[in-house]
Parts: structure tokens; C-alpha cells; sequence
């Protein structure tokens, strides 16, 4: 303690000494403490309501009970009718209310303007719901209950009218589509479209609980499938289920009660989806002479042993489910990737300040340890520094952060949230992340400075590295940077310890080859760049010569400072637009597939469409598509296929691989268009994407086999005839409904359409493909098209997993590939840049760091400056002297992030193939336009944090810039 009184005084008079350095370093602390409090303050206000949103997600009820999960994809099971009667029977329940749930699409009946349209808007509209698409829209649930479930916010629940067309809306519905009491909603099914008035709006939790972990696709890799089983017509159907469509209702995905929620009568839902209303999930009050866990021990096993099995909820299970959703876990990253950056910020920043000053007080160390300190109270000193610079820093940021909440969630909520908090999680992990910055920053200079000798308080010595120690660094550099990408593409190894690899090895593997190639970037940007720049600047060349490289370690710790935030936002950027380019569609596709769905049409039909204004009659192609599970047999799924099922498109081969002309322009991997024309007329063979070819292993004369959706004891076999390069055909799949059973696939299929019809049970034309001309008007087309579907309003169709259901209004869904191409776009644009902010941020607060380098090369230059200008050089002259010297460190992050970002992009679309994100080929894209965005705003946020130490140069007279530089020589 006594030494720490002794010591405490030299740090307060070296901060009294500079107190700009001093400032600037603890200005960045105090911003990446904020960037930390903006990011985990929206976690804190999650954590800190899990019980307030349990409470609203259960409303006015104890407990749910709801069906057991079954496999991934599977149908949910109703609940039997005679349940809920025993349930109602007993003598601790109050209330049992049975609610269904459906997929429908709203929309307010004030229409959107085609300026404020969303990506979303491009290929969802006011369509129905789809398989292939999420719940993009609030889940229709269906209720008897008498009272409302949860607080009413305004208006009123609905009545007991059973004709009364009225709909009660969540408080999130509300606020989303921006309604109010008496507002028109809009409700659009596979089988109807209603309009309905809103009466209530009530709360609810902002989210729902995870309460199982099924999910959205096929069974793992490698697992065979199971039969799913579909009910079949009753006998008393007018038409047999093999001459009816069957169709894949659109999942629901909500796990208990959705919390995005709209809510009708049980009467209104069933006219609304073309088939009654069956109960999912029960709602359970139970009196108060009754517990939970009583009510638990009577009905527990009873429910768990039933056909099918059963779940109950209760408030400890909701309140678990909680911390588990896909929001809080994405909170929770974004967390700890703020922490990672500001905890690299403080490094740097603070590792900057020490670094010059180590650098710059050697004389006056050396005197310290020639009069009485030891090595370890050097050491300290540098600590404490470090330390104290990090408190402070870290108070002023909780405070400033704070703020920062508190005004920007009043002014701009989408920012922060208006619930976001300053909780005890962030200021713990900013503390320790400043706390851990600031320790590990001081380890090399407190190194540094333990390790000059009393004598050299007698010199003046300026130590220039020598050209074999960056030569060497460089060259470690380069080696480490190859084995990166030679991890991901060349060493031959598993799937699995490849993904490890990438995980552990890869990243670390990079960064350290980028932090020993800094110093060779900086002398050659110094050797190769800066006589450019000091020729457009109107300098002599010699006047920058060595300048970098004479303090060559202070320019190396600026330069990667900028690399941090700049080398994320180019790897981001460079691995974004690279894996967009196989998601996007091709010119391969048709100008629009449309779907009459849920009935689909006739020839006359087909003819009838050929008549529609735009479209071009010669090139109209009717399909026969169905969505069919893979039967692998005996053989075990291909550990890189992610899905167990695939999209057939059954095609007519003349007109699609015409010679002149074709229908369909995709280029042939392996096969060609004459040869594919015979095979596909002669039947049972297929085409296949390349990057399923990839995934599968499968080849031209393989054989793939599937199972029809309609009958399951059969199993379908084609032979590979071809493979063919279809990029895009994911979203071109996604919103167009012809992912009728599954919300995921694995492929699309090409085969014979006719023979595609008899081995699936196809007797209905549901997609035709089509060309139209230039100037054709889109909506006007849908309209007349939407006409041609409903001269079959009233025919019904069968729904897997609920039987017949009445299609009151048949649709046309067009989907244009214009429109797919600019919806891919705008939602790529919004998630790629949504993923560079933070480096942005990042790379703004390390430009401090080179207001540090500048201030401390312009201090150590003092005397130089004062003889140069005594000299006969002028003012502007040495302006334009830090000026280069900060561009230059600018150039060098550039090129230094422009290295990471490539190398890092490139691996990350190689490792594509190894997990979900696969698409074929990799692509490698620079966005160039970009890059330069984040590069010109390096050079720019250089020259601002150089500002005052070149107005201050600027300034200052010959011999007081003599007198200074004698001062601090001496």
C-alpha cells in the first residue's frame, strides 16, 4: 500500500504533463463502453421482464396444454374433443378454452404506397400464406372464451354473435400495422379472403416462449424419414382423394400460443380457412383451492400416457422458455460480439497512450531506476496508469451510456427499444471488459519499460527497427494467411473436424498472420504509397522517407487499431455479397411462375391464360410439381443433404430445351440440352442442380428415388440424366408455393411432366410458367388471372393433416422473377449492412487511437519541426507533413483490412458447403463501390482525430517550437 502511495503521484503528474493524450484515451473508453451499454442494454430488458412477459403470455389462465412435439416437419396433432370435455368436468378447473391457430395474411385495407413496399412486399403481398415462407404475419387464433384472455387495452372482446364479422387484435398486431379501434383488417387463407372490422386490442408478451425444440425441416442427416400419415377423405366424399388436390397447409411454427396474435370466433376462423376449427393448445384456469402441482399430480401422467401425448405449461416452464427463444439467444450474441470489439478497442487504444508514453519518458525512467525503483515499481506504474485510464473512462461511459438510453429511446426507440435498460449485466460485462482491456494492454509496454537500464538517462538514442526484423514478421505473416484458406479448400480432412478447424484454428490462425504482416504493410505503403501522396500533397518525397518506419511500432499498433472495425466491415461486406450471388435468380428462370392454388385449373383454363393481356402465348408452359420425400433405401442419408425432401417440377423437354429458343436457358454441368430432350421424353430420368450434385455426391446414371406424398407405400425412381447450374432457385422456390408440403427442400428436380403426373397422382394443373412482354402491367395481369382462379370457388381440396376443406376463393399467385430479384436484393442489402454496423462503430472509436499516434509523432518531432521551419519551411508545408503521415496510416489499415477482409470473405463461402448455407459453387464477389464506403470513410476519420495536432503545428512559431523540443530532449 505504501508503494502505491509513492507511485500513484508520478501517474498524476505524467496525465497533468499531457492532458490531451490523456483526454483522447479516455474518450475512447468512454465509446466503447457505450457501444457495449447500446448493445447489451436491449439483452438486461429482456432478462429483466422474463417474468412480467411470462405472466402476459399466460393472461388470465394457470396453465396450457398442448400436444407433445413430434418429428421435425410433422403435422401437430388435435386435441381430442373428449379431453377437453373430461377436463371441463373437473372439479378444481374454472375455465377450459380450446383455441385453434392458422396461418393467414393481413392486410390493413388502406393500401400501401409502391414507394414504402418492403422486400417482403415483392413476392408476399396480399397473397396467401405459403409453406416455403415464414410467418411473416400475425396467427390467426380461434377462441370460444366469453372474457378476454388477456387485458384489454382498448374497445371491447369479441361478442357472442357468431355472424358478427369482428376481429380482437394483440397490442404488437396493433403497433405493426398501425391500427386503431374500428380500422378494416383484411384476411387472406388458401381458401377465402374476408374483411373484418378490429373491436379490441389487447395485451400481450412481446414475444413467445420456446416450449419445444421442433423444427422447421427434414429429420437430422443421416436418419431415415418416417412415414408421416395423412387422413384420408371420409367415403361419403363426392371425390376420391386421388382426384383431388393435396396440399401441405402452411405451418404455424408457434409452439404453444402465438404471441403475434389476431383472434376470432371458432365460426368466423372456419369460414375464413374452409374447414372447422380444431383445438391445438387448451387454456386452463384452475380454482383458487387448487395448485398447480396438485393439479399436475391428477392430470400428469394421464395427459403424458394419452393419444396423442401431452404437454402442460406452466409459469416455471413459460418463464424457462423464455431464456431460450431465438431473440434472447440473438441478443446474447450480439452482446458478446460488442464485448469482443470493445474489448479489442480498449486494448489498442489504451496499448496506443502507453506504448508513446513508455517511448517518449525513457530518459525519465531510466533516471527512476538509476535513484531507487525497481523493475516491478516501473512495471506498476505503467499498470496503474492503464488502470486508472480505464476507471475513469469506464464510469464516464455508464454515464454517457445511460444518456445515450435515455434520450435515444424517447427520440429514436428503434434504436435502443423503449424498454432498454441500464441493468446489472451491463455494467458488470462493460466493467470487466474495460477492466480486461486495460490489464492486457499494459503487459507489452509495462514490459518495455522494465526493461530500460539507468544508463540510458545519458543518451538520446532513437532506435529505428532494421529491415530483417519487418522482413521476418512479414514473411511469418504471409505463411500464417495461406494456411487459412488452405484450411478450408486443400488439407483433406472430415466435415467435422473441418468445421472445427474453421472454428478454432482459422480465425486466430488469421488474425495473428495480419498482426505480424502489419509491419511490412506500413513500410511498403511508406515506400510505395508515400511518394504519391506527398507529390499530391506538394512535398518533397524525402521529407516522408522513413518517417512511418522510424517509429515503425506506434504507426504498427495505429494501423491495427483501424484494421479491427475496417477488416470485420470487409469481410463482412465481401462474404455477404458472395454468398448472395448463388441465392439470386438467374437468367435461367422464366419471366413469372404463377399458382392457381388451391384448386388449380383445367385446359380451358390453360387456354384462358394464354389470352391474358402481357403474356406472350407461344411461351407458356404448364408444370405438374409436387414436393416428395427421398427414399434412400437402405443407405443412410448423405450427411451433407440438410433436407429430406425435394421440389419436382415435371416440364415439357422439346419446348424447354429447344435448340432455338429455349424455354429454359440453365447451363449443363455435366449432360446437354440434345441428349437431356431424349432422355426426359423417354422417362424416368431427371435433371439435377449442381449443388445438390455437390451435397448428394450423385451423378449422371445414379439413381434417386422418392416417395409420393398421396402414396406412401409406392416409391418413385428416376436416373440422372444431367446436372445443371440453377442459381437462385431457393427464393425462387420460397414464395411461390410450390413447396406445397414442406417448409424446406433440399433441391428442385427436373423431369418428364407427364411422367411426373402418373407417378404422383397429379390431375390438376396448379403452375404454369410463363414469359411476358416488356411493357406488361404486373398487377393488371394478376387481376385477370386471379379471375380465371375463381371460376373454381366452391370445389374442395384435401389438406394434409386435416381432410377435405371448401376453397371458397381460389387464387393466382404470380410470381414474377423481376420481383424476386429485387426482393433478395433489398432484404440482402438490409442484413448485410445490419451486420457492418457494429465494425463502423468500432473502426470510429479507434480513430482516437490515431489522434494518440499523431499527437505523439508531432511531440516527438518538436525540434525537428522548429529547424525546419528556422529553416525556411513553411506553415503549410508542415501541415501538409502530419497530413500525409495520417493518410499514410490510413492507406496502411486499408490494405491491411483490405487482406483480412478478402481472405476472411472467401473462407467463409468455402465453409458454406459444410453447413446449411450451401448453394452451390463458391462464389467470390468484391464490392468494390462498398469497400470504398468503409476506406474512404478510414481517410476521412484520420484526418478529423489528426485535426488538432496539425492546427496546433500549424500555429506555432519557430522558436517555440525550439524551445519545446529542447525542453522535452532534455
Amino acid at each position: 500500500m505504501n508503494s502505491l502511495r509513492f507511485l500513484i503521484p508520478f501517474v498524476g503528474a505524467q496525465m497533468r504533463l499531457n492532458p490531451g493524450r490523456a483526454c483522447i484515451t479516455t474518450l475512447g473508453i468512454i465509446a466503447s463502453t457505450c457501444a457495449v451499454v447500446w448493445v447489451v442494454s436491449g439483452y438486461d430488458a429482456l432478462v429483466s421482464q422474463f417474468d412480467e412477459n411470462s405472466e402476459k403470455y399466460l393472461g388470465r389462465y394457470d396453465l396450457l396444454i398442448m400436444p407433445k412435439p413430434g418429428p421435425p416437419g410433422s403435422e401437430a396433432p388435435p386435441i381430442q374433443s373428449s379431453l377437453v370435455d373430461d377436463l371441463k368436468r373437473d372439479a378444481g378447473v374454472l375455465e377450459v378454452n380450446p383455441i385453434g391457430q392458422s396461418r393467414v395474411t393481413v392486410v390493413p385495407i388502406e393500401s400501401q404506397e409502391e414507394d414504402e413496399k418492403s422486400s417482403l412486399d415483392f413476392v408476399v403481398g396480399a397473397r396467401p400464406p405459403v409453406n416455403g415462407a415464414p410467418p411473416l404475419d400475425p396467427t390467426l387464433v380461434s377462441t370460444p372464451a366469453i372474457e378476454p384472455p388477456y387485458e384489454l387495452l382498448q374497445g371491447r372482446w369479441l361478442s357472442e354473435d357468431i355472424e358478427a364479422k369482428e376481429i380482437v387484435v394483440g397490442e404488437l398486431v396493433a403497433k405493426d400495422k398501425k391500427l386503431s379501434i374500428g380500422d378494416g383488417l383484411k384476411l387472406i387463407s388458401l381458401a377465402n379472403e374476408v374483411q373484418l372490422t378490429v373491436v379490441g386490442i389487447v395485451e400481450q408478451a412481446p414475444q413467445a416462449p420456446s416450449l419445444s425444440s421442433r423444427g422447421r425441416g427434414g429429420p437430422p442427416s443421416g436418419k431415415r424419414p418416417g412415414r408421416p400419415q395423412h387422413p384420408q377423405p371420409k367415403a361419403d366424399d363426392s371425390q376420391s382423394e386421388t382426384n383431388q388436390t393435396v396440399l401441405g397447409m402452411p405451418k404455424n411454427f408457434s409452439e404453444g400460443i402465438a404471441a403475434n396474435a389476431i383472434y376470432v370466433r371458432p365460426e368466423l376462423a372456419e369460414w375464413i380457412n374452409g374447414y372447422a376449427s380444431r383445438p391445438q393448445v387448451l387454456q386452463i384456469a384452475i380454482r383458487d383451492t387448487v395448485t398447480t402441482q396438485q393439479f399436475r399430480e391428477v392430470w400428469g401422467e394421464r395427459l403424458a400416457s394419452g393419444r396423442p401425448a401431452m404437454q402442460l405449461i406452466d409459469f416455471d416452464t413459460v418463464r424457462e422458455g423464455m431464456e431460450e427463444t431465438r431473440t434472447v439467444s440473438g441478443h446474447q450474441a450480439q452482446a458478446w460480439a460488442a464485448t469482443g470489439m470493445a474489448t479489442l478497442a480498449a486494448i489498442f487504444i489504451i496499448f496506443s497512450t502507453l506504448s508513446m508514453g513508455v517511448s517518449e519518458r525513457t530518459r525519465e525512467f531510466a533516471m527512476l531506476r538509476a535513484v531507487a525503483l525497481t523493475r516491478g515499481q516501473v512495471a506498476t506504474i505503467v499498470a496503474i496508469e492503464s488502470v486508472l485510464l480505464a476507471v475513469v473512462g469506464w464510469l464516464g461511459g455508464l454515464a454517457a451510456g445511460y444518456l445515450m438510453l435515455v434520450v435515444g429511446s424517447h427520440y429514436v426507440p428503434g434504436w435502443f427499444g423503449t424498454d432498454a435498460v441500464l441493468g446489472w449485466g451491463c455494467i458488470v460485462l462493460s466493467g470487466v471488459t474495460v477492466l480486461v482491456g486495460a490489464l492486457g494492454a499494459a503487459i507489452v509496454p509495462a514490459w518495455r519499460a522494465t526493461r530500460i537500464e539507468p544508463l540510458e538517462a545519458m543518451t538520446s538514442k532513437v532506435s529505428t527497427p532494421g529491415m530483417q526484423s519487418w522482413v521476418v514478421f512479414g514473411v511469418i505473416g504471409a505463411l500464417l494467411s495461406a494456411l487459412t484458406p488452405l484450411l478450408v479448400f486443400a488439407i483433406p480432412m472430415s466435415d467435422e473436424w473441418r468445421t472445427w478447424a474453421y472454428g478454432f484454428l482459422t480465425y486466430p490462425t488469421l488474425l495473428v498472420g495480419m498482426i505480424c504482416l502489419a509491419p511490412a504493410i506500413v513500410v511498403f505503403c511508406e515506400s510505395a504509397i508515400g511518394p504519391w501522396v506527398t507529390r499530391a500533397l506538394g512535398l518533397d518525397t524525402r521529407m516522408m522517407k522513413t518517417q512511418l518506419s522510424t517509429s515503425l511500432w506506434r504507426t504498427v499498433g495505429a494501423t491495427l487499431a483501424l484494421s479491427i472495425g475496417l477488416g470485420l466491415y470487409a469481410s463482412t461486406q465481401t462474404w455477404g455479397y458472395s454468398m448472395l450471388k448463388p441465392f439470386t435468380p438467374g437468367n435461367w428462370l422464366p419471366d413469372a411462375l404463377v399458382a392457381f392454388h388451391p384448386v388449380g385449373l383445367d385446359d380451358d383454363g390453360i387456354d384462358d391464360v394464354r389470352k391474358v393481356a402481357g403474356v406472350r402465348s407461344d411461351r407458356v408452359m404448364s408444370l405438374a410439381i409436387e414436393q416428395a420425400r427421398f427414399d434412400w433405401g437402405d443407405a443412410e442419408q448423405p450427411s451433407r443433404v440438410q433436407r429430406d425432401n425435394a421440389v419436382l417440377f415435371g416440364i415439357d423437354p422439346e419446348m424447354a430445351f429447344a435448340n432455338e429458343d429455349p424455354f429454359l436457358t440453365f447451363e449443363f454441368v455435366e449432360g446437354d440440352r440434345t441428349s437431356a430432350i431424349e432422355t426426359l421424353q423417354s422417362g424416368e430420368s431427371c435433371l439435377i442442380s449442381e449443388d445438390f450434385q455437390m451435397s448428394s455426391g450423385l451423378g449422371v446414371g445414379d439413381e434417386l428415388s422418392f416417395t409420393p406424398p398421396t402414396a406412401e407405400d409406392e416409391r418413385v425412381t428416376y436416373r440422372i440424366a444431367g446436372v445443371v447450374s440453377l442459381p437462385g432457385w431457393h427464393w425462387a422456390t420460397k414464395f411461390s408455393g410450390v413447396r406445397r408440403h414442406f417448409v424446406r427442400t433440399a433441391t428442385v428436380v427436373f423431369a418428364n411432366r407427364e411422367q411426373v403426373q402418373r407417378d404422383f397422382h397429379l390431375h390438376q394443373t396448379e403452375f404454369v410458367w410463363m414469359d411476358i412482354d416488356d411493357d406488361a402491367d404486373l398487377q393488371a395481369m394478376e387481376a385477370e388471372l386471379q379471375s380465371i382462379a375463381e371460376r373454381k370457388s366452391g370445389e374442395t381440396f384435401v389438406a394434409s393433416g386435416l381432410g377435405s376443406v371448401k376453397a371458397y376463393r381460389p387464387f393466382a399467385r404470380m410470381t414474377a422473377s423481376e420481383n424476386v430479384r429485387k426482393a433478395i436484393q433489398l432484404r440482402a442489402d438490409d442484413m448485410i449492412w445490419g451486420m457492418s454496423y457494429l465494425p463502423l462503430i468500432t473502426l470510429a472509436i479507434m480513430s482516437l487511437a490515431i489522434a494518440n499516434t499523431v499527437i505523439a509523432s508531432v511531440r516527438s518531432r518538436t525540434w525537428e519541426f522548429g529547424i525546419m521551419r528556422s529553416i525556411g519551411v513553411t506553415r503549410g508545408q508542415l501541415v501538409r507533413l502530419v497530413i500525409a503521415e495520417t493518410i499514410l496510416i490510413a492507406v496502411g489499415a486499408c490494405v491491411l483490412s483490405l487482406i483480412f477482409g478478402l481472405i476472411a470473405g472467401w473462407c467463409g463461402v468455402g465453409m458454406a458447403q459444410y453447413v446449411g448455407w450451401f448453394a452451390g459453387p463458391p462464389n467470390f464477389i468484391i464490392p468494390w463501390a462498398h469497400l470504398s464506403i468503409g476506406f474512404a470513410m478510414t481517410i476521412g476519420l484520420c484526418l478529423l482525430a489528426g485535426l488538432w495536432p496539425v492546427v496546433r503545428i500549424g500555429r506555432a512559431e519557430p522558436l517555440g517550437l525550439l524551445q519545446a523540443g529542447r525542453g522535452g530532449q532534455g
